[in-house]
This record gives structure tokens, C-alpha cells and sequence, in this order.
């Protein structure tokens, strides 16, 4: 009898095992396949082509990383804010680059747009195609000397192994652009667009495409793809605070 009783009980037990497990799995999915992968669907960083950087509390978890070019290699120049990133540059010269290898594209235009809240000399950039080769940058000049002028260069890690200049203009015998499309003054945003497409790289200032050489193209053919992002410099001629507000990335098709 003591083992009739028993043996009823071990079958009891498992068939509530076996209905709490027939539960447990429909409960799981119903959540989704995102509960059985690492990463939800919240944290793809490209989605249909595009990239968007909200600037929120989770900035430095979506794979971005730091570059100082000039500077203190441990400064911390860095703020979110009001959904925005603050860089915030000393007086002594400075050079500060952010990029996001995650986010990796071949063809590519890149959009950011900044606030120049205060500064004496200053400029920002947009960047494609970055890697532990170099990249691509649009560079603008919104306070000092060349205040209003633009510059496109590829950065070259391999002529800074050189001890040369890793900087190279892609307009040969022009060190600078001037545009009337680049608005100056403090607390006045600009819009820059940079589109890395194939060998053939164009600039764009507030939504207008920018022709640095009359009747031909800004080519180069050294970095076919990489990662994007931004940067900000200050010159040695007082402090320069600059807010980028809005940045994306979009595959060109």
C-alpha cells in the first residue's frame, strides 16, 4: 500500500512538472525572440540602412570610443546633456576625435549637426571610413582667423608612423575654403553632411552641396570602408565649448 501511495504521488509530481514546464515555454514565447538572444532588438545600432545617435544615457555603451589627437590623452572633455554631447576644450590646444567602428559602412553619408556655444578658435568635423588606417573628414571653421571656411582631408596613421603630417587636403594648392553657407556667431548650429561614396567623397554645409573644385571631383581611392563619427578642435587661443545635437549614418544604396 505505502508503495501504491508513493508511486501515485511520483506520477502526480510529474505531471505538475510537466504542465508547470508546458507553461514556462509558453510564456516564453510569447516574449519574443528577444528574450532568447543576447541583445534585444532595441540595441541594433543600424536599422535599414541608418544609424541615429539619440545622445542619452547610454552614449558610451553603443561602441563609441575616444581619440585625442592633441591634449591631454586623459582629459575628460566630455558631457551628455539635454540629449546632446558637450565637448568641452581647454585654452591650451586641443584635438578630440569620437568614433564608432560598430558602425561600419562602405558608401555612406554622414550628417551632424553642432552649436558653437562659446569659443575664440575653433572647428568640428564630420568623419567617414574610419579605421587603424585613417578616414575621411569634413572640417569647418566657426570662430578665429579662417572663421566661415571648410577643409576635406584624409587622415593617415600610416605618415604619422612617419613622423609627417597625417593630415592630407584632398583639394591640392587650396589650404581652405571660404562658404557663405557656414553660419558663425555663439549659440549658432550648422549642419554637415559628408557622403564617402565609392572613390568620389562631396561636401554639404546646411544641406548644400559644396564644389571645392570648379567643373571636377574630390577623389580618393585609400579607405574603402570603416567606421563614422565626429571631432572638435580648439587652437590655443582660449577655451571652446561645442555641442554636437543631432548625428546619423546613412548606407548609400
Amino acid at each position: 500500500i505505502v508503495l501504491e501511495i508513493r508511486g501515485n504521488m511520483f506520477h502526480r509530481w510529474k505531471a505538475v512538472f510537466f504542465i508547470s514546464l508546458c507553461l514556462i515555454i509558453a510564456c516564453l514565447s510569447s516574449m519574443g525572440p528577444a528574450f532568447y538572444t543576447d541583445e534585444s532588438e532595441d540595441s541594433d545600432l543600424i536599422v535599414d540602412g541608418v544609424f541615429e545617435e539619440k545622445f542619452q544615457d547610454d552614449f558610451w555603451d553603443r561602441g563609441w570610443q575616444k581619440l585625442i589627437l592633441f591634449g591631454n590623452p586623459e582629459g575628460n572633455y566630455y558631457s551628455l546633456n539635454r540629449k546632446r554631447l558637450s565637448l568641452e576644450l581647454p585654452s591650451t590646444q586641443t584635438a578630440v576625435v569620437l568614433t564608432n567602428p560598430n558602425v561600419s559602412f562602405s558608401d555612406v553619408l554622414v550628417e551632424a549637426t553642432f552649436e558653437n556655444i562659446l569659443s575664440n578658435v575653433a572647428s568640428y568635423a564630420v568623419i567617414c571610413r574610419y579605421s587603424e588606417d585613417g578616414w575621411y573628414e569634413l572640417r569647418v571653421n566657426v570662430s578665429g582667423p579662417e572663421a566661415g571656411s571648410y577643409k576635406l582631408l584624409k587622415y593617415d596613421f600610416y605618415r604619422k608612423e612617419q613622423y609627417k603630417n597625417p593630415y592630407v587636403l584632398l583639394h591640392k594648392g587650396m589650404d581652405r575654403i571660404f562658404s557663405v553657407d557656414i553660419k558663425l556667431g555663439l549659440n549658432v548650429k550648422n549642419k554637415l553632411g559628408l557622403l564617402c561614396e565609392g572613390d568620389e567623397i562631396k561636401a554639404y554645409i546646411n544641406d548644400k552641396e559644396q564644389f571645392p573644385i570648379k567643373n571636377g571631383k574630390i577623389t580618393d581611392d585609400q579607405f574603402e570602408e570603416g567606421g563614422v563619427g565626429f571631432s572638435a578642435q580648439s587652437y590655443g587661443e582660449g577655451l571652446a565649448k561645442i555641442d554636437i545635437v543631432k548625428f546619423s549614418a546613412k548606407e548609400v544604396q
